[in-house]
């Protein structure tokens, strides 16, 4: 039945006439509600931010009185210090030039300080272990510095002595030994070498709290008179209370009210975020708005009664309900006429888009004449959307005939490869046993290239009716150069055996060989070995390879040492030694890559030469076959679903005796 977006549209706008009214009720009450609450949170706002600039510049100007006034004694404490120390050292130098010892010329100083006329400032000397020798004021008495606390609750003597020897240091006190209290002194303290006496000066500063005192009672006095004519809605009210939840300046209403008061916490946490938060005062639902001051602790708050807030908002949902449907039919109607103008290019674009699923992308086909007609009439949206279709199907094209050319060149890349894996993969003997009539040795060998071609080689072929030789190598690279350089690394040690049956003369001439004409220096491990079976000898030349692991029966493996020179086709003219081993018949030798002592985990653990030698101990009574299987299959496990990381190479010989010489 609502097939098509035309039926579907005129359905959603019966459907909006038949809850037209309702929904009108509803949002009008709720958005004009809200509209209410941000007019009148913004008249808040912004008398609380008047409120706010007030008390403000308030406090700056207390603060900057007592600068002022602390400046102004400071200056003038220094100034008369700066006196009584210039008197003090003619007494001093007056009592030296003499001949009179020093008590006498202290004794004249205290009486001239006595007599001196200081106005409000006055003064106290203290000697070396700070006891009060002269206070022109006597409140400090016969005290001793050491009990004397200064603002910060430390003794004088501290302060002196962390000034150091000669200093000069502000200090407010108080002589009280009970602490400061409202009776608090500005001094400035110094020191005189010559008696080692300590000059302080001080003034009286407990008028400037007073002072600021004095002056918030009148900024409070003056906030009353303030929020008694200020007006929120009908009978909101403003107030101040502090940290500890004490009303400073209190509402019209709920001033006594232990509900009210108990609500200052909640009120306190959202002035942290500017929130509006409600809740119930005596009964009434209150709206709050608070905000802190925080030099003085003080929390700025505003409540206004939600239903003097809803109150507009219902007022004026009756008298625009018929309005505001009769609005909406007239909008149903008009949206009728232009669904139909806007769904008819829709409905274009829809066909274009279930015909392109079904077309050709990689024929040269031009576009659809109704589409560009779309892009021709309208300059629109609907014309944008036919632009961009027309774009989107170019751009899709151009990409199939792109995935089918790269789909093509993959394949092709991919058919190269398995036929460059098939290619290496017979270049080495895979037929086993390799020689079946002779039954003085058992071979098996297996090469599992990292990628589709490797780097890896083994070779093994008679060299008369008496020697076998066989080799295994690892080039230095991986891939495709990797594949070739084994391959011709493989075809050089054919050719020089067929001349030359030392290991160490065809390994110095393989080397050469691959050591001229090499532009990207690649080289290859390798182990070119040469077996009399009937005698079990072996001689080997190992140039940079792992070392072959000689199984010699009973339980017992080891590595056979000795490196013959370094790696092939790096340097050429270099001489390789060659190294002979002597096999017992089952006894046997094992050629690996690095493949095998190098597989790692994915935690990047080794499968290592250690586990290599344990496991070729588990493993050596096995035929040929079944042992180089089964330590395949042990380094699958160790792997444990790690990607390969290197071509793994092995090959194992066993001798079996002299079947002629016992015939």
């Amino acid at each position: 039945m609502f097939k098509t977006i035309r039926s579907k549209l005129v359905a959603i706008m019966g459907l909006i006439l038949l809850l037209t009214a309702v929904v009108i009720i509803y949002f009008t009450h709720r958005d004009v509600g809200r509209e209410m609450t941000k007019v009148e949170r913004h008249n808040a706002e912004n008398i609380l931010n008047s409120v706010f600039l007030n008390i403000q510049d308030v406090y700056r100007g207390l603060i900057s009185d007592r600068v002022r006034s602390i400046e102004q004694a400071k200056d003038r404490l220094n100034r008369e210090t700066l006196i009584i120390l210039s008197s003090l050292e003619l007494f001093a130098v007056e009592a030296g030039a003499s001949g009179e010892n020093k008590i006498p010329g202290n004794e004249r100083f205290v009486e001239w300080l006595r007599q001196l006329e200081t106005g409000s400032t006055n003064y106290f000397l203290a000697d070396a272990e700070y006891n009060v020798l002269f206070d022109s004021n006597r409140e400090l008495g016969n005290q001793n510095l050491q009990l004397i606390r200064d603002i910060k609750g430390e003794p004088l003597s501290g302060t002196i002595n962390q000034a150091g020897a000669a200093f000069n240091q502000y200090v407010v006190f108080s002589p009280a030994v009970s602490g400061l209290g409202d009776n608090q002194k500005l001094g400035f303290l110094s020191y005189f070498p010559a008696w080692k006496w300590i000059l302080g000066a001080f003034v009286d500063i407990s008028h400037i709290r007073q002072a600021e005192e004095i002056r918030m009672e009148q900024l409070i006095q003056r906030l009353r008179n303030q929020f008694s004519q200020a007006r929120i809605a009908e009978t909101g009210s403003l107030f101040i209370f502090n940290q500890e939840n004490e009303l400073i300046v209190s509402p019209e209403r709920f001033a006594e009210s232990q509900d009210f008061r108990s609500f200052f916490p909640s009120l306190a946490e959202a002035s942290q975020d500017n929130e509006l938060i409600k809740s119930f005062v005596d009964g009434e639902k209150m709206i709050f708005y608070t905000r802190y001051f925080r030099p003085l602790g003080w929390y700025l708050g505003a409540m206004i009664p939600e239903a003097e807030i809803q109150a507009p908002a219902k007022s004026l949902v009756r008298s625009q309900s018929m309005i505001i449907a009769v609005i909406f039919l007239l909008g149903a109607i008009a949206a009728i006429f232009f669904v139909r103008h806007i769904s008819r290019p829709l409905g274009i674009l829809a066909e274009e888009a279930e015909n392109m699923a079904r077309r050709d992308l990689t024929a040269d086909d031009s576009h659809s004449g109704q589409i560009v007609e779309l892009t021709r009439k309208y300059h629109d949206e609907v014309g944008a959307l036919a632009g961009s279709f027309m774009f989107m199907q170019e751009e899709l094209r151009k990409n199939v005939r792109q995935l089918v050319e790269t789909t093509a060149a993959k394949e092709r890349f991919q058919s190269e490869l398995n036929m460059a894996r098939d290619i290496q993969m017979s270049m080495v003997p895979k037929k086993f046993p390799p020689f079946p009539e002779i039954k003085e040795f058992d071979l098996f060998a297996m090469l599992d290239p990292a990628r589709e071609v490797g780097g890896d080689l083994y070779d093994f072929f008679m060299l008369d009716e008496d020697h076998l030789c066989f080799t295994l190598g690892d080039v230095s690279d991986k891939g495709m150069p990797a594949a070739l350089y084994m391959a011709i690394a493989r075809t050089l040690i054919q050719s020089h055996a067929a001349s030359e049956t030392s290991p160490a003369l065809i390994m110095s001439r393989v080397n050469d060989d691959l050591s001229k004409d090499n532009p990207k220096s690649m080289f290859v491990t390798l182990i070119i070995a040469v077996m009399n079976i009937r005698t079990g000898n072996i001689r080997y030349a190992n140039a940079g390879h792992n070392l072959p692991v000689v199984l010699a029966g009973r339980k017992k493996c080891h590595y056979a040492k000795g490196i013959s020179g370094p790696v092939a086709g790096a340097m050429e003219g270099i001489n390789y030694k060659e190294i002979s081993i002597d096999l017992m018949p089952g006894q046997g030798l094992f050629l690996y890559s690095d493949g095998v002592t190098e597989a790692m985990n994915h935690n990047q653990d080794l499968f290592s030469d250690e586990r290599l030698l344990c496991d070729m101990i588990d493993v050596q009574a096995l035929d040929v076959e079944e042992l180089i299987r089964n330590i395949r299959e042990r380094v699958t496990i160790f792997a444990d679903g790690a990607p390969q990381s290197d071509d793994i190479t092995m090959l194992m010989l066993k001798y079996n005796g002299n079947f002629k010489t016992r015939s």
